[in-house]
């Protein structure tokens, strides 16, 4: 009886001790601890920048390295914006209502008053860059501003005739020509001449020119202003075979047909009021 109980506890501690074992055996493998590989992240390869902010189009925040040979900070500045607007549109005029497109005004502005080197100017034309020209000049300044700059111009010299290509500040140059330019075809608005008629403001230039063409065309000019403020009927002179308006423009005219009349020549020619110079049977 007794050598019967120990054999079956002998039994029983065997079963337990092979349960335990295969019980332990699973779960050390269960549990052994998940260790991934860690997989280096991309890097991006720095590039040196010695711009002065990114562009604030929102274009990717990749930094840009600038050209040596821009030293104005403007230009600096919205280099980046300039490239990203190329990129995207096809050409750098970043249209205003954006910090950038105040920027590109101002370099427009620069370089009127021959604030750009010239290497700064070569690379912004080779981009599609486009500069000011007299038109701008007018409709982007301001014209109380400019007003002012005449003033003291008057101040100094005494006399409103600033040279076309006035050196010293070749904007305000520009700005009174278009003012005489857009008066002579009515465009300048009334307010704006009555501020200059206040100051009594010089309306006709006189400049010295050694071209026979700009002499008689002033000749002209004047002439045909007169009559026309006058209320006179421009067809009468123009019937009038010998009359110098008649023979003088009709000269202009077939130089013109026969590709012997500038560009330049062309736009006097159309500021001519009370007559088309083009079509000689409009004077009938």
């Amino acid at each position: 009886m007794v050598l019967d109980r120990v054999m079956v506890a002998a039994l029983l501690a065997a079963s337990v001790s092979a349960i335990v074992a295969f019980m332990i055996e699973p779960l050390h493998v269960s549990t052994a601890p998940y260790l991934p590989v860690a997989r280096p992240t991309p890097m991006r390869s720095p590039i040196e920048c010695s711009a002065a902010s990114p562009s604030s189009s929102g274009e990717g925040d990749e930094t840009i390295i600038l050209p040596t040979f821009i030293t104005s900070p403007v230009l600096a500045l919205v280099y980046p914006a300039l490239l990203a607007h190329k990129d995207k549109y096809g050409n750098p005029n970043i249209p205003l209502g954006s910090v950038d497109g105040k920027r590109c005004k101002t370099l427009r502005r620069m370089h009127f008053q021959n604030k750009l080197t010239s290497e700064e100017t070569t690379y912004l034309t080779e981009l599609g860059f486009r500069f000011h020209s007299f038109e701008d000049v007018y409709y982007e300044c301001d014209f109380d501003e400019m007003l002012s700059k005449l003033l003291a111009y008057h101040r100094q010299f005494e006399t409103y005739q600033v040279p076309k290509k006035y050196e010293a500040d070749p904007e305000l140059g520009a700005w009174v020509t278009m003012l005489r330019r857009l008066r002579r075809t009515n465009d300048l608005p009334k307010e704006q001449m009555d501020k200059l008629d206040a100051i009594n403001f010089e309306w006709t230039s006189n400049r010295k020119c050694g071209s026979s063409f700009m002499k008689e065309y002033r000749e002209v000019l004047s002439y045909l202003s007169k009559v026309v403020e006058a209320g006179g009927d421009i067809k009468e002179l123009l019937h009038e075979d010998n009359h110098f308006v008649l023979k003088w423009v009709t000269a202009q005219r077939l130089a013109y047909e026969n590709g012997n009349l500038s560009e330049s020549r062309v736009k006097y020619m159309d500021e001519l009021p009370g007559i088309d110079w083009r079509n000689p049977t409009s004077w009938a």
